[in-house]
């Protein structure tokens, strides 16, 4: 089931967009071959002309002199955390959908890994009116594939999803039995949503704290070893192949876990996976320097690791790339900020007090 990013909640469904043109910015968008300095004029918000620098006649619409700045399409978060309910004093629907605004993203999907999980119709009723009052861009919510997370008891998918849930996720746990697995599978057909899997084998990774390899050992501390999650991606490809059901796949992390992706789909199994900017720019070298900030799950590996999924990022086995946005302690935001090389753009981050006084969330479709 495909949902368009207009028929998700924000405060701005509905109600009618105010003409905009950018004079004199630069449109920048690779697909089409397009890179020249442009009025882009905005209706009913969606683009509506690309008019030659400084040609577009204003006729009543706010202009804005975005010389020097660049507009490319928009990006799509298909995993945020809000942290509502339960933890607002991390993030919330409001600061979380206005640093993605102030990103240039145009929609983006909260998980369910919250304090309770969401995992009721009435969990995903209550987000979605507050993200109907207090989001800047489209705003989507997964539910949890079992009962608090606790991987033994499915979630009533087909209520979940007339409730408005986007698709299924137990973020941050793995889904250890491969009979709950199998039944959510066969459920998901009935659904006809997505289910995201966090694929990790907590035998296999035990106390880890960084990748299992070289370094781990020079540091003495225990590793995690990269078939902690390859197998377990092994298993419910094998899993959705006997079902005739898709999976995707999130943050991958080591070469073996590309290999098995790549081997099913050229099985035909329906799967699909993503990567995150940091296992793509950053290795478990940079662990030497005994930084915290640098553990994370899964783990930074090593530089084959990030080769093998530069490269199949850019072949297509992986069909994301993507950033986890969560909100920091400042220090560490200076750390992330490092490995969010992402192109300028029009948006400028606004305070904590303003708010954007326009947006155009893109035309794409996704598949949450």
């Amino acid at each position: 089931m495909s949902r368009s990013v207009s028929s998700l909640d924000w405060r701005g469904a509905g109600a009618p967009a105010q003409a905009v043109i950018l004079r004199n910015v630069r449109a920048f968008d690779p697909r089409a071959g397009l890179d020249a300095s442009h009025d882009l004029v905005i209706r009913d918000g969606k683009i509506a002309e690309l008019a030659g620098a400084g040609s577009a006649v204003s006729d009543g619409a706010e202009v804005i002199d975005a010389d020097g700045l660049l507009a490319v399409p928009a990006f799509f978060d298909p995993h945020v955390h809000l942290r509502t309910p339960g933890r607002e004093d991390k993030e919330d629907i409001e600061t979380g959908s206005r640093a993605a605004a102030a990103g240039g993203y145009c929609g983006i999907i909260g998980m369910a890994n919250t304090e309770p999980p969401v995992d009721t119709p009435a969990g995903i009723e209550s987000l979605r009116e507050r993200a109907q009052t207090d989001a800047t861009v489209p705003v989507g919510f997964v539910a949890t594939v079992t009962r608090g997370m606790r991987g033994s008891e499915l979630t009533d998918m087909t209520e979940l999803r007339d409730a408005g849930a986007v698709g299924f996720s137990d973020d941050g746990l793995p889904i250890q039995s491969g009979r709950v697995m199998r039944r959510a599978l066969q459920y998901q057909a009935l659904a006809g949503l997505q289910i995201a899997l966090h694929e990790e084998d907590p035998e296999l990774s035990g106390k880890g704290v960084m990748h299992e390899g070289e370094v781990a050992a020079l540091l003495g501390m225990t590793g995690v070893p990269s078939v902690s999650e390859s197998t377990m991606i092994a298993r419910d490809c094998a899993l959705a192949a006997y079902e005739g059901a898709r999976i995707h796949v999130q943050h991958l992390s080591a070469r073996e876990s590309v290999e098995v992706i790549e081997a099913a789909k050229a099985r035909g199994i329906q799967v699909s996976c993503e990567a995150t900017p940091h296992h793509l720019t950053l290795t478990d070298e940079a662990v030497r320097s005994l930084d915290s900030r640098f553990k994370m799950n899964p783990p930074l590996r090593t530089e084959d690791d990030r080769q093998a999924l530069i490269a199949a990022v850019r072949s297509g086995s992986s069909t994301r790339s993507r950033r986890i946005m969560r909100r920091t302690p400042s220090k560490t935001r200076k750390f992330l900020s490092k490995t969010r090389r992402w192109a300028s753009r029009v948006s400028r981050r606004p305070s904590r007090s303003s708010t954007p006084t326009w947006s155009c969330p893109g035309s794409s479709t996704f598949r949450p």
